[in-house]
């Protein structure tokens, strides 16, 4: 491995006899960096990915809002999955749009509402053009996309179970059959007056220094657009550059404890780089009454003392995720409603 360069793993390897080959590069690159290439995903199409984001950011800001959350605009319903804008003054400086799973049944657990709010349906946009066979092109496309990062992630799961000792298929309760994973589509706006609390020196921060909340996120980059930075091993910052056909893979801070610390959640930052900017992450997350206080072989307690407390996923994770700008609101709706997350 380069001092200096995220090792690449390549998910094809995991199909034959060179499986055990594959599951000890990836454990050895999860907890030293925590951060990978990874290539030979099946079907990535990482073109027709940007195409489609780039489509998407181009439909008119009225467009956009009509499938916002609620708490940017109060006409829409939806408090969780769909689109969110730029928010003025914040260290982070993007809009983004989320799909979670399709689900063909009714939503689980009903007489939760904080779990019905994580299982709402996804929300589509139209096009204002009248091109509806375009619109109709981008939904069927991004669910598709969004179950082959599913497979790749879920694979990628197996093979860390693996790398452990543990049964190849570890993990799999935590997800099936409704996970709460997550696409997000992104647009970095260029910044030219950022606020004091987003400058670095020099550098200019569009999102800032953190880790990855989850189990593991999947990135799609593209060639025209750099800025992201990863802090490595020595402290310092590498820039990532972007690899065709490579996602850049990395460990969130639930699955570095679940494996008592072994596995590294890395911390990374995404800087302006004087330019719109676009990438696609993949978060990929557990059922809202997953199990989480569970550890993999050879770590000791996980997120609490007593392994057998049980920590559901759905009341973990809200938790975390109010902590970001685009979620703040969140806290109100849950005060208001008098929200349980039981």
């Amino acid at each position: 491995m380069s001092k200096m360069e995220l090792p690449v793993i390549d998910l094809r390897l995991g199909q034959g006899s060179r499986r055990g080959e594959l599951v000890r590069q990836l454990r050895e690159a999860l907890t030293t960096v925590g951060f990978i290439y990874l290539v030979g995903v099946d079907g990535y199409d990482e073109k027709e990915l940007l195409r489609l984001t780039r489509w998407f950011f181009s439909l008119p800001l009225k467009e956009r809002m009509k499938i916002s959350r609620k708490s940017f605009d109060s006409e829409c319903k939806q408090q969780y999955r769909g689109y969110f804008p730029v928010i003025p003054n914040e260290v982070s400086h993007k809009e983004g749009f989320e799909i979670g799973l399709t689900m063909d049944t009714q939503p689980p657990y009903p007489e939760n509402l904080v779990a019905k709010i994580f299982y709402e349906k996804n929300q589509w946009p139209s096009s204002p053009s009248g091109d509806a066979e375009t619109a109709a092109y981008f939904k069927t496309w991004m669910e598709n996309h969004y179950q082959k990062m599913t497979e790749a992630a879920l694979e990628l799961m197996r093979l860390i179970a693996e790398g452990f000792g543990a049964p190849r298929e570890f993990f799999t309760p935590l997800f099936d059959p409704h996970h709460l994973s997550t696409l997000r589509l992104i647009h970095y706006p260029a910044r030219p007056h950022p606020p004091d609390s987003a400058r670095d020196g020099d550098y200019v921060i569009q999102t800032a220094e953190h880790q990855d909340s989850g189990m593991v996120t999947l990135l799609s980059t593209f060639e025209q657009y750099p800025g992201l930075q990863v802090r490595w091993t020595d402290n310092s910052l590498l820039d990532v550059p972007h690899r065709p056909g490579h996602l850049v893979v990395n460990i969130g801070d639930l699955l570095a404890t679940i494996s008592g610390g072994m596995l590294k959640a890395t911390k990374h930052r995404v800087i302006d780089s004087c330019g719109d900017r676009f990438s696609v992450p993949f978060f990929l997350e557990p059922k809202y009454d997953g199990n989480i206080n569970i550890v993999l072989p050879g770590g000791s307690t996980g997120l609490t003392e007593d392994p057998g407390q049980r920590v559901n996923y759905g009341p973990w994770v809200w938790e975390k995720i109010i902590q970001y700008a685009e979620y703040k609101d969140l806290i109100k709706l849950r005060e208001k409603e008098g929200l349980s997350l039981y």
